[in-house]
């Protein structure tokens, strides 16, 4: 590039501009004299000046050109879908309001009376389902299942629109009185019995609370027993349990399931559910030389005053101003309502009642199956029972070995009961003739002076004859005997993780490690062969191996005897 070019500024000339002058468009109400238009309006841009235009002063403005104004007709619409319209705008009061039920509860009064018969089938799935959240196919497939419901065409459906007509009838929303909805109720969950199980998990507690909420010419008790419904409720009737039903109450709050046994399927049902029955009268009577009973183990403690709010779980709104009144139902609880605000005495469930109940009906079954012979066996072991619950019997004065043995000793006198007896004809005239025969075996067998003089002093033994008294030992007790079995079957690492658990069993993790054993089959194989020679296990693993204070001093003397 030559350097010695150089580019040097030069000045722009100045626009020129026509003289200033403002001239303001007038809209004309007349269309036909409006000034063109592009699209729907159109924008002019023009210069003015203001005061001082000698100095050159101006301003740049612009105006949009509106057309004229012309009347819109009056939308139409079906009468079905304003009718949504009509029920979607009871929202708009409060749009941000998070009390669903309120909303619902206002939508469903809103939509009480009315029908559909739509042929469509929209499919709908929303947890907590209300009318606000729902679309316009999926409105008129419920409003027309719901109209073919209310004459009795209960057909399968999706199980958002079951649950949205229950709350329905739960805040009183179509029914003739508190008694119609509750028949309707029972009319749905029989429709789907079986075949929805969220329904066996939520209606019983609805219905329960049905009857508190509402003033109905029956009680709970009589409802339950009329409609054969105490399975659902084994709470309410566990202290007043009878023979005919009490494993089937007894088993609703166990965590062992009786009713999945093998032995009880294999049509033990009722010999079961008997000896069960005399096992819990047994408890109950060893509750009650401690002063107490057996369902008082399973609460923690009665919450008296708590507030309470109906169908907890469902869409509801406490809508009905009731009157001051008081409501019992069988286990115990108390409902108050005052100045239209409920509370309750509540009994707290022990967290531990599972097991407990658990151990009492597999512990049954397995001295049941014993006592019968039954080809295969199971076990219920001190182990099934966690710390807490243990803590739970020792405080009522109840120790774990005191229930074991009420237990097994319930089920041996309960099937001794069952075993036919024998009934014993006496025959005279026989019992004379076997009478005259043995005195003349008797005569027979006496020996005088004289024979005996010529009896050799010695007699050869003859084969298959019984030792001098004196030289029988007398038989060791069965209860030595099994402890020596034991200590038999017992390997030399099981005598000494004994041995440690004796001494307190905190280094017996270590001792497992060293001997390559996972510490909990060491464990179970000490129980397994103690519970084949004893009866029961000796030891538990909680925080260390631990030997039951029963048992301490016989398997101390079991692995110190050489």
């Amino acid at each position: 590039m030559d350097e010695r070019q150089k580019y040097t500024a030069f000045s722009i000339p100045r626009r020129e501009t026509p003289p200033a002058k403002e001239t303001l468009p007038h809209v004309q109400a007349d269309a036909a004299n409006a000034l063109p238009l592009i699209g729907e309006f159109a924008e002019i841009e023009y210069e003015f000046s203001l005061g001082n235009a000698a100095a050159g002063e101006k301003e740049r403005r612009s105006f949009t050109l509106v057309p004229a104004s012309q009347l819109i007709g009056k939308r139409t619409t079906e009468p079905i879908r304003q009718k949504f319209y009509d029920m979607r705008a009871l929202a708009s009061g409060n749009p941000f309001a998070r009390n669903d039920s309120q909303l619902f509860y206002s939508q469903a009064r809103f939509m009480e009376d009315f029908t559909d018969d739509y042929d469509g089938n929209a499919l709908f799935s929303m947890y907590y389902p209300y009318y606000q959240h729902m679309g316009y196919e999926q409105l008129r497939t419920y409003f027309t299942w719901r109209t073919k419901t209310r004459r009795g065409e209960i057909s399968p459906t999706s199980l958002s629109y079951v649950f949205l007509y229950i709350y329905k009838l739960l805040s009183g929303v179509g029914v003739e009185s508190p008694a119609d909805g509750l028949d309707k109720l029972l009319a749905i969950w029989n429709s789907f019995s079986g075949r929805e199980p969220a329904l066996d998990k939520y209606l019983p507690r609805w219905l329960g609370d049905y009857h508190i909420y509402y003033d109905l010419p029956h009680s709970l008790e009589d409802f339950i027993e009329e409609h054969s419904l105490k399975g659902y409720y084994p709470e309410l009737f566990l202290s007043g349990a009878g023979a005919k039903n009490s494993l089937t109450l007894w088993n609703g709050i166990s965590g062992y399931d009786v009713t999945k046994s093998r032995f009880y399927k294999d049509g033990n049902e009722a010999l079961l559910n008997d000896c069960f029955y005399t096992v819990l009268c047994n408890i109950q009577q060893l509750c009650a030389k401690q002063n107490s009973r057996f369902e008082d183990l399973l609460i923690c403690h009665v919450n008296k005053g708590a507030v309470w709010r109906p169908f907890e779980g469902a869409l509801f709104f406490h809508w009905l101003k009731q009157p001051d009144r008081q409501v019992e139902i069988p286990d115990g609880g108390v409902f108050y309502c005052k100045n239209n605000r409920w509370t309750a005495d509540i009994a707290i469930h022990f967290s531990g009642r599972r097991e407990l109940v658990g151990y009492l009906i597999k512990k049954t079954e397995a001295c049941l199956r014993q006592a019968v012979k039954y080809r295969y066996s199971i076990k219920a072991e001190r182990n099934m029972l966690p710390n807490e619950v243990r803590r739970k019997l020792k405080e009522a004065d109840i120790p774990f070995m005191a229930l074991k043995k009420v237990i097994e000793k319930a089920v041996a006198d309960f099937y001794s009961g069952l075993k036919p007896v024998i009934k014993v004809e006496v025959n005279h005239v026989n019992l004379a003739r076997i009478r005259d025969e043995a005195l003349g075996t008797q005569n027979k067998l006496i020996v005088t002076e004289d024979e005996a003089a010529v009896i050799p002093a010695e007699v050869p033994a003859e084969r298959g004859a019984l030792p001098p008294l004196e030289q029988v030992s007398a038989p060791a007790s069965h209860a030595l005997d099994s402890w020596v079995s034991l200590k038999e079957a017992l390997s030399g690492v099981e005598q000494e993780a004994l041995l440690i658990a004796l001494g307190g069993g905190t280094d017996i993790k270590a001792f497992a490690d060293e001997n390559a054993f996972i510490l909990e089959v060491l464990a179970d194989g000490i129980n397994e062969k103690a519970m084949d020679r004893i009866g029961d296990n000796i030891l538990e693993l909680d925080d260390g191996m631990v030997v039951y204070d029963e048992y301490m001093g016989k398997i101390k003397g079991m692995v110190e005897w050489e």
